[in-house]
């Protein structure tokens, strides 16, 4: 796929598209940062498919060469980790979280309690999964669960 535009053509595969499973080339950086739950990208991808590398794919691979490795990728879809009727409010909580704008989320005590419910030691190393546990808090802080 054009490099340039991976970021719209993943989206639309994942969200708008039923298939099970999907192959994409994409640049190596880019698969990186669909791993990245630092990140926007990745933490709305993680929620509708698991994402494995299949094969490395030097530049040397393609001409004209370009300046960057290659990978092919699968992604797998799954049952959604967050139901259709939360997923404005997850996208809200995605772009606060991912800039760190905790206290558009939370006050200061249901954050510490989001935290130590979720099992967060370091902001740093959260795992998805802790996310995901961090946003259930905030839906039952803000009376949605």
């Amino acid at each position: 796929i054009p490099y340039h535009l991976s970021t719209q053509i993943i989206k639309k595969v994942v969200f708008e598209s039923r298939a099970s499973d999907i192959y994409l080339i994409v640049e190596e950086g880019f698969y990186k940062r669909t791993l990245d739950i630092h990140r926007t990208l990745g933490l709305l991808l993680h929620t509708q498919v698991s994402i494995q590398q299949l094969l490395k794919l030097p530049a040397e691979c393609f001409h004209p060469k370009p300046k960057v490795n290659s990978v092919l990728i699968k992604l797998t879809r799954h049952t959604t980790d967050v139901p259709d009727k939360y997923w404005k409010l997850y996208t809200y909580f995605v772009s606060k979280w991912v800039n760190r704008e905790y206290r558009q989320l939370f006050t200061k005590n249901q954050f510490h309690q989001a935290m130590k419910h979720a099992k967060v030691n370091n902001l740093s190393t959260v795992t998805y999964e802790q996310v995901l546990s961090i946003f259930n808090s905030y839906l039952l802080f803000n009376g949605r669960k």
